[in-house]
């Protein structure tokens, strides 16, 4: 097993190799005391190479002793993600000195050194946190181990922004793990309160932006344009996920913003076949977390879209175009994406419409006579009506009457010109059939069914309807309740 590990370098072979000998030395084997004396002596062995190659190769910047380092930098790392080797090899203080030099161009350190350092400084901070006592932690260790993760953030925050390519996916995918590991749930232990990292709004942008221009670019490179490289763009594929997944992370555990995530979710239409899977556990994820502010993301999202395609067209919207059409669709699939369950989704997509209507109307100064430059986003919105209930569209305080408010504002409206002709959709998918709406009222909304079948009202459900539409007066079909 020492032979197979110093003579190779293949990822995969030394992470087997370091859990074979995990297995050998944590069960009661006869051959377990023997393994762990070899054990230590490997892990002497590659501290003191690594040290050696340390110094060499960062004073010296030529391949061969850059690749040495690399080398056994990377067996260290394998061996880090079996086993707790701060006893034995601790090199928190060498791996950080190289990504403080990487960052500040002090010497030309090799991409992959820097990635590695950065994957096994991620590995070192996390046996820290697991070496700590749980319910009698060390002040000293948390506040050196909270040090230690500030800065490592940091650190990759810095590779993001100016780091190569390699570099700069590792150091995203650090961060989004160490965000994760040293989360706001830590608190649930109070012990650990103090080790909690909550990333400003600037890293959370950053973030944001990286996913952007590395998942979703439009441009493909040039060298991965031949049919013939489909491996390659598989494995491109697989990394691209590999990044969205780890952001994905960050709003399930709701670390970041909803609302950075907007961006994201207006792609789900676009990139449907390569990472539809991945946005559409996002949202649901958000969704889990708080519908309304899922739903202004999403109403955001279509905004974000709406505008973009906007000033593509200087200023103009060509509503029989397939960009129009996808938004549009865009649309319906996050009103399905509500739920099945009305009653739970019920203020989130009121919201939704409330903060529509005032966006399509917003404007710029006073009102000309001309539409707002935003009206044709009514179009959007009218695709999102079938998830409202009919109270909510023509109730005392529904959005029929909140669209009339809001329009007041504007004055006289044409009803025969062709540039309002979004709003006259809008308020056309709102009136709707509302005849039942009415009914309802007066003769209870909510046991449809068991009305149809001629049975009474229980105050159970005379409770649930007053709570739901806040309407003071309940009457059933026969006008009887039963309790």
């Amino acid at each position: 097993m020492h032979d197979i590990v110093m003579k190779h370098s293949d990822a995969d072979v030394l992470r087997n190799c370091a859990f074979t000998y995990r297995y050998f030395i944590n069960n009661e084997l006869s051959i377990q005391t023997t393994a762990a004396v070899a054990f230590r002596q490997l892990i002497d062995e590659l501290v003191t190479s690594f040290n050696s190659s340390m110094t060499e190769g960062l004073e010296n910047e030529s391949d061969e002793p850059q690749y040495k380092l690399y080398v056994d930098m990377k067996r260290l790392y394998a061996f880090y993600q079996a086993h707790d080797l701060t006893d034995l090899a601790d090199v928190e203080k060498e791996i950080s000195s190289i990504i403080t030099k990487a960052n500040q161009m002090q010497v030309q350190i090799n991409d992959n050194i820097t990635a590695t350092a950065v994957m096994l400084m991620q590995a070192i901070l996390s046996w820290a946190l697991y070496r700590t006592n749980p319910s009698e932690p060390s002040k000293g260790e948390l506040k050196k181990l909270r040090k230690s993760v500030v800065q490592l953030v940091q650190q990759c925050d810095e590779l993001i922004q100016f780091g190569a390519p390699a570099v700069q996916k590792e150091a995203f995918i650090t961060v989004c793990d160490m965000l994760i590991i040293f989360a706001p749930q830590l608190k649930q232990n109070q012990n650990y309160a103090s080790l909690i990292v909550v990333p400003d709004r600037s890293v959370q942008i950053r973030l944001r932006d990286y996913v952007m221009t590395t998942v979703f670019a439009d441009e493909e490179p040039a060298q991965f344009q031949d049919d013939d490289d489909d491996e390659v763009k598989t494995e491109i594929l697989i990394e691209k996920r590999r990044v969205l997944a780890s952001f994905g992370k960050l709003i399930a555990f709701n670390i970041i913003e909803m609302r950075l995530a907007a961006p994201i979710f207006a792609q789900y239409v676009k990139s449907f076949q390569d990472y539809g899977d991945i946005v559409k556990a996002m949202m649901s994820k958000a969704r889990e977390l708080n519908r309304t502010k899922c739903m202004r993301t999403q109403l955001l999202s279509l905004e974000q879209l709406f505008e973009e395609l906007r000033d593509q067209n200087e200023g103009r919207i060509d509503r029989s175009s397939e960009e129009w059409t996808k938004i549009k669709d865009l649309a319906h699939r996050f009103a399905l994406m509500a739920g099945v369950d009305n009653y739970k989704s019920r203020q989130a997509v009121v919201t939704f419409h409330r903060e529509g209507i005032i966006y399509c109307l917003l404007r710029n100064g006073p009102p000309d006579g001309s539409p707002p430059s935003n009206l044709v986003f009514f179009d959007i919105l009218a695709e999102t009506t079938f998830k409202l209930m009919d109270i909510d569209k023509k109730g005392p305080k529904g959005l029929l009457a909140f669209l009339e408010e809001q329009l007041m504002k504007e004055g006289e409206i044409p009803e025969d010109e062709i540039e309002w002709g979004p709003l006259r959709t809008y308020r056309t998918a709102l009136v709707g059939n509302t005849t039942e709406a009415y009914n309802n009222m007066y003769y209870g909304a909510l046991p449809t069914k068991r009305k149809m079948m001629g049975s009474p009202m229980t105050l159970v459900d005379v409770k649930r309807a007053r709570e739901d539409y806040g309407i003071d007066t309940w009457q059933s079909g026969s006008g009887n309740y039963v309790q």
